[in-house]
């Protein structure tokens, strides 16, 4: 079945307006094209559907049949089509971002308020989880991108690094390793701790290190307990400020939080380290209002990280 969309919109044109001369204004096209187009419609149906005088227009039987059964599938298409177009302009849509709770905190506002500007319509949501629930959220099709670390090999992932990311211990003004302008992770360990809940990318990476700093060979040796075990951000550095113990936060968070009346020194360690990335399957296309957002991203990245304070 050869359905031809100008055709028929030019019947409807003609049939609206009962005139072929305004059709052909409405339809851009010159009023013998226009003839041509009903003339190849009747044609390929096989039927009359326009009679055409010198002073009206008038539908057969045939026409009105057949006007009746296409113009509401035809009106439906061409909204299909138009929210296609405002979708892939920017001008609807929802930005759905799952990201590491440091990059959710440090990053992703600074793409958002970028991209808001640019693209005023679009909805955005952001989710805020671990790193092994982000990587079973883009493999489930969940979301269409996630923003954190990729620490083992995943073929099926595009991973595009954005940052790196470090570790800082943080207290309050007078604490006793104020003096220091940099903290191995066994001068740590006669302090009380705030750590972040376990299960996080930033736990794992602090267990690994204090455990090494009660003893480098010990690979099986417990974990370290904190004083206080948290899962946010700003409840750690809350804790800290109260004087229950030194807080270790990622640096991306550092600037967005209140550090009024706290000290903030990094962990000097190479495994105090970890490289915050962009994260999507590589057989998935991306929609266009998440194309937007990564774009608005990579020009914030830099930023961002010039902003944060020196890794060691």
């Amino acid at each position: 079945m050869n359905i031809k969309y100008r055709a028929v919109k030019a019947f409807l044109l003609v049939v609206e307006s009962r005139s072929f001369t305004h059709a052909a204004g409405a339809l851009g096209v010159t009023q013998p094209s226009l003839s041509a187009l009903i003339q190849d419609l009747e044609d390929t149906l096989g039927l009359k559907l326009l009679e055409r005088s010198t002073r009206s227009v008038a539908l057969t039987e045939a026409g009105e049949e057949f006007l009746q059964r296409i113009q509401r599938p035809l009106a439906d298409v061409e909204e299909a089509y138009r929210s296609a177009l405002d979708l892939s302009a920017a001008r609807r849509g929802t930005v759905i971002v799952a990201a590491l709770p440091s990059a959710a905190f440090g990053l992703v506002p600074h793409a958002l308020a970028r991209l808001r500007s640019v693209h005023p319509a679009l909805q955005s949501r952001v989710i805020e989880a671990h790193t092994d629930q982000l990587l079973e959220m883009l493999r489930t099709n969940q979301v269409e991108c996630a923003i954190g670390p990729l620490s083992e090999a995943a073929p099926d992932l595009h991973f595009e690094p954005l940052l790196t990311d470090g570790y800082y211990a943080v207290f309050p003004h007078g604490h006793a390793l104020a003096q220091r302008s940099s903290i191995r992770w066994e001068q740590l360990l006669a302090h009380d701790l705030v750590l972040l809940a376990r299960g996080s990318n930033a736990r794992e990476q602090f267990d690994r290190g204090l455990q090494a700093g009660t003893d480098e060979s010990a690979e099986s040796a417990e974990p370290v307990m904190p004083r206080c075990d948290v899962t946010h951000i700003i409840t750690a550095a809350s804790m800290a400020r109260h004087g229950l113990g030194v807080a270790l936060l990622p640096r991306l968070a550092l600037p967005e939080l209140n550090l009024q009346g706290l000290v903030a020194r990094p962990i000097h360690a190479p495994n105090a380290h970890r490289e915050i990335g962009l994260m999507h399957r590589r057989d998935r296309v991306l929609g266009p209002a998440t194309r937007y957002f990564i774009e608005q991203l990579r020009r914030v990245t830099g930023d961002v990280e010039r902003s944060l304070l020196p890794l060691d």
